[in-house]
C-alpha cells in the first residue's frame, strides 16, 4: 500500500510513494469514496511527490475515471489539487487524458503542500493539513 489517506474537515490528502500501480490509485480511491466523511469534504489533495514510478493498466485507469464520475454525483462540491510538478504527476495526468475522460471535478495545480493549503485556507479558513510523516 504505497500511499497514505490524511483526512482533514473540509478535505482529503492522497500521499503516494514509492512504486505506485494504477491498482493502488484504485484502492486509494475506493478508502476514501466509500468513506462516511466524502460528502463533506471540498478539496482533494493528490501528490505523487515521493513516488518513484507508476505503472498503469488502461483498465484501470477507465475504472478510475469511472469511480471519479460516480463519486463526483455523490459529491459534486469537491476540487482537486495537484502538488508538485513531477514528471510521475505528467504521467498520471497523460494516462487519465488518453481515456477520453473529462475530469468531474475542478482541478488546480500547486507547487507545494503549503501553496495548496494557503490556497484552500483562504477559501475555508478551518482548513489544515500536516505534512505526512
Amino acid at each position: 500500500m504505497p500511499y497514505k489517506i490524511i483526512w482533514n474537515s473540509s478535505y482529503v490528502c492522497f500521499d503516494y510513494y514509492g512504486k505506485v500501480t494504477s491498482e493502488d490509485i484504485v484502492e486509494s480511491n475506493k478508502e476514501v469514496y466509500g468513506d462516511p466523511r466524502f460528502d463533506e469534504l471540498r478539496w482533494e489533495l493528490v501528490s505523487f511527490d515521493e513516488t518513484e514510478s507508476v505503472a498503469f493498466k488502461p483498465a484501470n485507469v477507465r475504472l478510475i475515471a469511472y469511480m471519479d464520475e460516480a463519486a463526483a454525483r455523490s459529491n459534486p462540491y469537491i476540487s482537486v489539487a495537484f502538488i508538485g510538478k513531477t514528471s510521475i504527476l505528467k504521467e498520471v495526468e497523460e494516462a487519465y487524458a488518453n481515456t477520453g475522460a473529462k475530469p468531474t471535478w475542478p482541478v488546480f495545480s500547486f507547487e507545494s503542500r503549503e501553496e495548496a493549503l494557503e490556497y484552500i485556507t483562504q477559501k475555508d479558513p478551518s482548513a489544515s493539513c500536516p505534512k505526512p510523516s
